[in-house]
């Protein structure tokens, strides 16, 4: 193998298969599918429990990490497909997000015995929105070119510090736009979700979407995260609710 392509989210990879398939971008994708931004880091297991805990089953989006006991077994596959197939080089694709700041620590740390070239793939944003996912695979293929070989030194700097981002007992990350990663508890943008909640009755699923397309560009928020704000809010009293479904969009929510 040539290249192999680590991405963080199964929309991100299907975006760069589309790359190689139809614009001649060299290598295989892998995809951690995972949320790097949000959650405890320092134990798989904990991990994937968390995520079981925001995940009800009308969440579409629902990532694959708490379908497992342990959300680390994708870094074990990875490490497994690496020592497998000897790939040239990794190339690590990232924004300027929290969540990619993480990727490309933590697959320093998970690859660092490895001994394979790793570098490192900047992705411009998209409308100021900051992800891979979001871009085109044409899109995608011209980032290719403008990887960047992480240095050895480098590669041991991130590795170490990623069991200190691990450590960090707050379990929002993101960045700023000086790119220093920030640590945040869960609660931090509830005054946000909560001011474009209405007083009316409104689908549930309609104030996911203003709160998700309002939100910083740098670090959008997400589908689940965003519906467990929105559960956790009705579960203190903080909002009624009308169900007529067991999905988003078959209720109504309303703040009193």
């Amino acid at each position: 193998m040539t290249d192999l392509h680590l991405v963080v989210s199964n929309s991100a990879a299907g975006s760069l298969r589309a790359a190689i398939r139809e614009f001649g971008l060299p290598g295989k994708v892998f995809s951690i599918m995972d949320a790097l931004e949000l959650g405890p880091l320092s134990d798989g297991r904990a991990r994937a429990a968390f995520w079981r805990s925001l995940v009800v089953p009308d969440d579409s989006d629902e990532l694959p990490c708490q379908a497992r006991d342990d959300a680390f077994a994708p870094w074990r596959d990875l490490r497994e497909c690496v020592a497998a197939e000897k790939p040239r080089r990794i190339l690590i694709w990232g924004s300027e997000s929290g969540g990619d700041y993480v990727l490309l620590r933590m697959a320093c740390h998970w690859l660092t015995a490895e001994n394979v070239a790793m570098w490192r793939v900047p992705v411009s944003p998209q409308v100021e929105l900051h992800s891979v996912a979001v871009h085109s695979p044409k899109t995608l293929a011209k980032f290719a070119p403008k990887a960047v070989l992480i240095s050895p030194a480098d590669v041991t700097a991130m590795a170490e510090e990623y069991p200190r981002i691990a450590a960090r007992p707050e379990l929002l990350r993101e960045c700023d736009s000086q790119g220093r990663l920030l640590f945040r508890p869960i609660t931090a943008h509830d005054d946000f979700i909560l001011g474009l909640c209405p007083r009316t009755w409104t689908l549930a699923a309609r104030v996911v979407g203003d709160v998700m397309s309002g939100s910083d560009p740098r670090n959008p928020l997400g589908y689940i995260f965003v519906a467990s704000r929105l559960r956790h809010f009705i579960a203190i009293g903080l909002m009624e609710v009308d169900m007529q479904g067991e999905t988003l969009r078959d209720y109504r929510i309303c703040r009193r």
